[in-house]
């Protein structure tokens, strides 16, 4: 279709346009030591015949934001938006939504009993001063047990101590705070001139009648490590922090540490202590191995004597090592085997000792690997990347397929819409990205972005290699065989619904972006039309006379009639620009409009004014749609999902009866199943909520 032309083009004249109002901030979180039920509750919906059914997303934004849970071999925990979620390996359906965040999760970490969960966001936007508090979670319970303030800016790492005493906090204000898990007070803070790119637990010991913690800590841009020791000062009655600086090469080393770990050795009898090595992964690909000072048993450290030394700096990847797993293996005194993630997409197994390393096996994912971390019994690897993807790999050998676990958009998504099947759902993202998921078990069935091909040239960095003109704007299904799609580059493009793949393109259908698109379908594809920023609409491929109806931010409404090939009916508002569209089928099939106010106003093509209006608290409405039986209609303000029924009396407004809340920032669209027993949202937090309405059943 690349010489398709438009059998006719209705563009206005005037093209003075008004601004698209921004929505108001969600209403923030209250803050506090302790968490309350009021502020921290899983509050998924309020009332009615809906219930959250399952959520997708993970970008991968930030590192170690998807990681295996300790003691249960099946569960995980992965950041989505601003909610923690608690998943199953071998049940898509069985998810736990922790909310307690008013931004994005930047960082997580859970206690190595799996007992405790500790969740850190982005500066807040609704807080005067940006603050970034960190919530610990009970996991058995789903529960939050403390919301600790303190930080600001943005979390950048989260860590728990070996016995789960304490938790260490680091954040982009160059803080660092260690909070006590039982009381939630906090122990021990400190300002750094530099934001802490490296914190690692080396161990506790006791001393005395006190035990005392062992921790590695280094600052951005500087490779020298300093190994400290957390102990309680009995005369000042409070924690102190003494350090002991790593010996580093006298060459002047710079290095941007990016994730660490600690290896273990039992060195046998004869030897009193174990060796302890500091394993870091930087951001110029290589690892560096550093031995740590030998304490022995009822003895601190020795501030005058160096905390350890330098001992190699392994090549290992481009594009920064990223991602970095010790094997269990090698706690027991054996060599320990080094999972390392890249930048360049590889994941690579590394079996080595002190100054020798080899590579043992590796393979390629799609995108740079942010999240590395096994799966109970460490028979298994998750793997999170930065394009959305999450992955499952045998640790024992590399070589074996990774099978895919989850597929995610990484960018805000723009367009949902249904096809003739209840069960595959069409997404679409500002990246460019084209979805089809199965709602059966949550998977992928199709996307426009071509994945990695093993036996294709390595890629510097694997990147999202499929990213149409400047993003997705709109979509809608021709029957179930096909997507057809508008993008800001001006361009419609159609890509079939089994592999992903493009069947035909209408270059520059329109002269600005294409913003809105729809198709009229019988046997075969009857026409289409597309609408454009500049106010232009055109249609394709007629060959039925119909009516079809279009709004936009300049407060008019338009209805065109394809057979007379002009406008026949124009409704206008003074004030409230018009954020969606749609149509009952019964009371003479009226339109219904949402704005930018907080209105909902139903339209009868014989009178000028609408004929209802609704106010919605005052708040605006992103986007609104009629089920399928026209008595229901869902509109999203905000964060939230509501539900309305169509009063019998013409004159009577509908009434509320449902009410859900699971997106963590403004919902974008919203449609109905063909079926009526679903919905499906997305929202510009990067997630896809799936509902469950049960109303059209017990009806």
């Amino acid at each position: 279709m690349s010489d398709a032309q438009p059998l006719f083009d209705l563009t206005p004249r005037c093209q003075n346009y008004t601004k698209e109002q921004t929505l108001g901030p969600v209403s923030a979180q209250s803050s506090g030591r302790m968490a309350s039920e009021h502020d921290l509750a899983s509050r998924e919906l309020c009332d009615g015949p809906i219930e959250i059914e399952h959520v997708i997303g993970y970008t991968g934004k930030s590192p170690r934001t998807f990681l295996a849970m300790p003691g249960d071999k099946g569960k995980f925990v992965k950041a989505m938006g601003s909610i923690a979620v608690i998943g199953d390996l071998d049940d898509p359906h069985a998810q736990k939504l922790l909310r307690a965040h008013d931004e994005s999760i930047s960082a997580l970490a859970i206690s190595q009993d799996g007992s405790l969960l500790a969740s850190g966001q982005n500066g807040s936007t609704h807080i005067p001063g940006f603050a970034a508090p960190v919530v610990v979670w009970n996991t058995l319970t789903q529960t939050a047990l403390f919301k600790l303030s303190g930080l600001t800016r943005r979390v950048a790492i989260l860590e728990f101590s070996d016995d789960t005493r304490f938790l260490a906090a680091v954040g982009e204000d160059c803080v660092l705070y260690i909070w006590d898990t039982a009381s939630g007070e906090v122990v021990f803070g400190k300002r750094y001139t530099k934001q802490l790119s490296l914190f690692q637990w080396i161990g506790t010991q006791d001393c005395g009648r006190r035990r005392v913690y062992r921790l590695a800590t280094a600052v951005c841009g500087i490779a020298e490590v300093d190994h400290a020791e957390l102990s309680f000062d009995a005369t000042r009655q409070q924690w102190q922090l003494a350090t002991a600086p790593v010996v580093m090469p006298a060459a002047g080393m710079a290095r941007n540490y990016q994730c660490s770990a600690l290896a273990t050795y039992d060195m046998g009898e004869g030897r009193e202590c174990a060796e302890k090595y500091l394993l870091a992964g930087t951001m110029e690909g290589d690892l560096v191995v550093m031995r740590l000072a030998e304490t022995r048993k009822q003895t601190k450290l020795d501030i005058t004597r160096s905390g350890g030394v330098y001992r190699a700096s392994v090549p290992i990847c481009s594009g920064g090592m990223l991602a970095l797993a010790l094997s269990p293996m090698a706690l027991s005194g054996e060599r320990p085997a080094v999972f390392a993630g890249g930048g360049d997409g590889i994941v690579r197994k590394v079996i080595g000792y002190d100054m020798r390393w080899k590579l043992d096996s590796e393979t390629q994912l799609d995108g740079a690997i942010v999240a590395l971390s096994f799966v109970h019994g460490s028979a298994e690897l998750l793997v999170g990347t930065d394009t959305g993807r999450t992955y499952r790999l045998l640790s024992e050998d590399l070589t074996q397929p990774a099978v895919a676990l989850t597929v995610s958009h990484v960018d805000v998504p723009t367009a949902i819409a249904f096809g003739a099947r209840p069960d595959l759902v069409a997404t679409a993202a500002t990246d460019g990205e084209v979805i089809i998921w199965d709602l059966s078990d949550y998977s992928a069935v199709a996307t426009t972005k071509r994945p990695y091909q093993k036996d294709a040239p390595r890629p510097k960095a694997a990147r999202r290699i499929a990213k149409f003109g400047d993003g997705a704007r709109c979509l809608c299904w021709v029957t179930d065989v096909a997507v057809v799609v508008g993008y800001g580059d001006c361009h419609v493009r159609c890509f079939n619904s089994s592999h992903g793949r493009l069947d035909w393109t209408i270059p520059t259908a329109h002269r600005h972006a294409v913003s809105a698109i729809a198709c009229w379908v019988e046997t075969k594809l009857a026409y289409l039309v597309t609408g454009s920023l500049d106010g232009s609409v055109r249609v394709w491929n007629i060959s039925n006379p119909r009516l079809f109806h279009s709004a936009g931010s300049d407060c008019a409404i338009f209805t065109h009639s394809l057979e007379m090939e002009r406008r026949t009916v124009s409704h206008m508002m003074r004030q409230g620009a018009f954020t969606g569209l749609t149509q009952r089928i019964d009371s003479e099939q009226e339109l219904v409009t949402c704005d930018a106010s907080g209105r909902v106003l139903f339209w009868d093509c014989d009178v000028a004014e609408p004929i209802l209006v609704m106010n919605v608290e005052g708040q605006s409405i992103t986007c609104i749609a009629i089920s399928p039986s026209g008595k229901y209609f869902a509109l999203c303000r905000d964060e939230m999902l509501t539900i309305f029924q169509f009063s019998t009396l013409a004159t009577a407004p509908p009434r509320p009866i449902a009410e859900g809340w699971a997106h963590s920032a403004v919902v974008k669209s919203v449609q109905w199943s063909p079926d009526e027993r679903q919905l499906v949202s997305i929202g510009t937090d990067a997630c896809i909520c799936v509902w469950n309405f049960f109303a059209s059943v017990s009806t």
